[in-house]
């Protein structure tokens, strides 16, 4: 038997021999394309911060669905062992590796390329936003502290909630530190366009995934703006219908939230729509054309200094904000509504980094 194994082994090994020859002359021949390959490889070395039902379930989407990720690091406050182990098992080409507690966190950032930050408390019935900001801002602080000292040309998402005041309070941050790039802070707001679609061909009797819907404003109940009369397919809707779909988006989240008496949010969801975010980033970093998101960012589009609506992506992140275009009189009224909500939650988060940073 073991005569038998040492010749198999050595037949491998000859067939890998000849593979590194051909791949050698291959690079010989074209050395050019191999630097390319090489530089484009490099890219995508994904961060998640926060093992929460968002982030594992990530995690677990990720690694299943690499697409042009190159590496995935998994920080957690507990130790993530358990799941890299298992993650690995899954039987992809993408590495996975864990980093536990905010001392190995440093090591688990350290030029990563993209950051989405997950950590954080949870929503729960009954609890307000501005509570829920007061648990999770010093939290997305000092993952950001530490961003900019280890990879301060990542890209980062954030996904924390309450995102309309955590996405600024990591402007801030970053800008103390003098390492602010507005055009690669995110705030991802996928999940609204997600379930705009949802709602949207449901109504129609479409395939949702045939329907698209563009969602501008911010990721709060009353700041959240689907545009349905710039959907596609466009079936035209009375105002009525529409504030009914409105309706349905912007509490889609506390039903998700009610429905588990109080055991987590939307994870799942939220997961797949951060995954579609990711794999469009990694798209772009990727030097692919015509990539067009919609997040929230720092923007000049309205009166907020933060704003969600499409955006071009390249290379670098943001390559030019698309804005919103002509909309009907009652989504306007709904923007400018949402504007004055966006410019109050901005604001609280301009003071807490005057106070705490």
């Amino acid at each position: 038997m073991y005569n038998a194994i040492r010749l198999i082994r050595k037949s491998l090994q000859k067939i890998k021999e000849r593979r590194c020859m051909g791949f050698n002359r291959i690079k010989n021949e074209h050395p050019m394309k191999e630097r390319e390959e090489l530089r484009y490889i490099r890219k995508c070395r994904v961060a998640i911060v926060g093992l929460g039902g968002v982030g594992k379930s990530l995690a677990h989407l990720l690694k299943t669905y690499p697409g042009g990720l190159t590496e995935l690091r998994l920080c957690n406050r507990s130790d993530p062992g358990g799941i890299v182990e298992e993650l690995n098992h899954i039987p992809t080409r993408l590495p996975v590796r864990g980093f536990k507690g905010i001392d190995r966190l440093p090591l688990g950032l350290q030029n990563a390329d993209l950051v989405v930050v997950t950590a954080g408390a949870p929503r729960r019935p009954g609890t307000r936003r501005r509570q829920l900001f007061t648990e999770n801002a010093a939290i997305c602080r000092d993952i950001i502290n530490i961003c900019a000292d280890r990879c301060p040309d990542a890209l980062i998402a954030i996904v924390t909630n309450p995102l309309d005041s955590l996405v600024p309070v990591a402007a801030g941050v970053l800008k103390k530190r003098g390492v602010y790039r507005p055009e690669r802070l995110f705030g991802v707001c996928q999940i609204d366009q997600m379930r705009a679609e949802r709602f949207y061909a449901e109504a129609i009797g479409q395939e949702p995934r045939k329907t698209y819907v563009p969602v501008v404003g911010g990721h709060a109940d009353n700041t959240t703006v689907p545009l349905f009369s710039k959907a596609r397919p466009n079936v035209p809707l009375t105002e009525e219908e529409t504030r009914t779909l409105i309706q349905l988006v912007r509490d889609a989240g506390k039903k998700v939230v009610q429905a588990k008496k109080g055991a987590g949010g939307s994870t799942f969801s939220m997961a797949s729509a951060t995954l579609q975010f990711i794999h469009k980033l990694c798209r772009a970093i990727h030097h692919e054309p015509h990539v067009i998101i919609s997040a929230y960012v720092e923007s000049s589009v309205t009166n907020a200094r933060f704003f969600c609506n499409e955006l071009l992506l390249g290379p670098r992140g943001v390559h030019r904000n698309l804005g919103y275009g002509k909309v009907t009189k009652f989504e306007q009224n709904l923007i400018d509504e949402a504007v004055i909500v966006l410019q109050r939650d901005i604001a609280m988060a301009d003071e807490f980094v005057r106070k705490n940073i």
